[in-house]
């Protein structure tokens, strides 16, 4: 399958890296952190940017706010970013957070959630979690409907929204709106799969990667990988869950992982979006703002936001 050109013409003029299970992970951590921040911010109006911090499980929770323009109250976005559960940060994803706040016309609360492997399987979980209940219950403080909440994240980041979604629903509260999920990993690699197998050298991640990183992420991969907040395909039930947007990069060790969890919701009665962009590689939405295929990917799930919205009014 061949890569999106651009794409193509980005990687070749980039520094090979080392595979990741052999770098330490605070320098992992920086080579990731420099990449990210190589690039200008992402360009689109917004009334502000806020950085706060709630107390969580494990202690304080960075949070940075994104209001739109506008009078609102808005819609609200509870967002987790990627980086394998390992890497990343506020500002590594920061581009995503505000193509959403804008494109989505929703208030976005990035989450800087807890690392492993110093925090292993559930910290991070348990970090989503209790930002979507201060989301909730601190809406008005943030000009945000507390009735209309959605979560998202990009790969591992996904992994998380899901696993929200799924004690929302238990929980009975808060009612979400949707999960938007870019490149998700909903469930623990324990067989092979057709592009885990086509793409296991990559590019930009290689199928050691995706182990390397859930071996990081839990702390006892035996038993944890059957816990639905870890692998979510694995929960009894997947009915009743919000309206759920997947998008796959068709260049992707993991991409047959994302879309079998699309799949799963779909079967269970949920609504469901699934689309796979041709030529793109994990990781792609990062490079909206000079990818075209990126700038699809979140036109469309700010689509699907806006659309079950309005449904969520009803």
């Amino acid at each position: 399958m061949p890569i999106d050109p651009q794409i193509e013409a980005m990687l070749a003029g980039a520094p090979a890296w080392p595979p990741v299970s052999t770098m330490p992970v605070d320098e992992l951590r920086k080579n990731v952190r420099a990449s990210s921040l190589a690039f200008p911010p992402l360009d689109v109006p917004l009334a502000n940017i806020v950085d706060t911090a709630i107390e969580g499980p494990g202690g304080s929770i960075p949070l940075r706010i994104y209001t739109p323009q506008g009078e609102g109250p808005f819609p609200a976005i509870v967002y987790f970013h990627g980086g394998g559960w390992v890497v990343g940060d506020l500002d590594t994803q920061d581009m995503i957070a505000r193509a959403l706040a804008h494109g989505a016309q929703s208030v976005v609360v990035s989450v800087d959630y807890r690392l492993a492997p110093e925090n292993p399987f559930p910290a991070a979980a348990e970090d989503a979690w209790a930002a979507t209940l201060w989301t909730a219950a601190h809406a008005g403080d943030i000009n945000a409907d507390s009735g209309l909440i959605a979560v998202a994240g990009d790969s591992a980041g996904a992994n998380l929204a899901a696993g929200v979604a799924l004690r929302a629903r238990d929980a009975g509260t808060p009612k979400l709106a949707a999960q938007v999920m870019f490149y998700g990993s909903g469930n623990y690699p324990s067989e092979e799969t057709a592009s885990s197998q086509e793409f296991a050298n990559g590019p930009l991640l290689s199928r050691e990667d995706v182990h390397y990183f859930w071996h990081q992420y839990l702390a006892n991969p035996a038993t944890d990988q059957h816990h639905p907040l870890a692998s979510p395909i694995r929960a009894k039930s997947h009915a009743g869950l919000a309206p759920a947007y997947m998008g796959t990069a068709e260049v992707d060790p993991s991409r047959d992982d994302g879309e079998r969890y699309a799949a799963k919701l779909e079967a269970a009665g949920v609504p469901v979006e699934m689309k796979r962009y041709a030529g793109m590689v994990h990781g792609f939405v990062s490079w909206i703002g000079m990818l075209p295929g990126a700038q699809q990917a979140m036109d469309d799930a700010c689509a699907f936001l806006k659309k079950h919205y309005t449904i969520a009014r009803v």
